[in-house]
């Protein structure tokens, strides 16, 4: 498989499991859970970002910008 077809669904995935914490934090009843669900949304956005940067870059190298 292309590894930009393979960026792209990953950040989907990404995407996926950010809404997926977002979720979890809306649904906690005490505020450690919630934190903690809240934290991973962060680290999957964070994850997003990365991969959303990579695969730029990649496009630019590869002239499909």
């Amino acid at each position: 498989m292309d590894v930009i077809k393979l960026m792209e669904e990953a950040i989907e995935n990404e995407r996926h499991a950010v809404d997926m914490y977002r979720q979890g934090a809306e649904a906690a009843e005490d505020p450690e859970t919630r934190s903690i669900f809240e934290q991973l949304a962060r680290w999957e956005e964070e994850h997003e970002k990365i991969l959303r940067e990579r695969l730029a870059t990649l496009k630019m190298i590869r002239g499909q910008l």
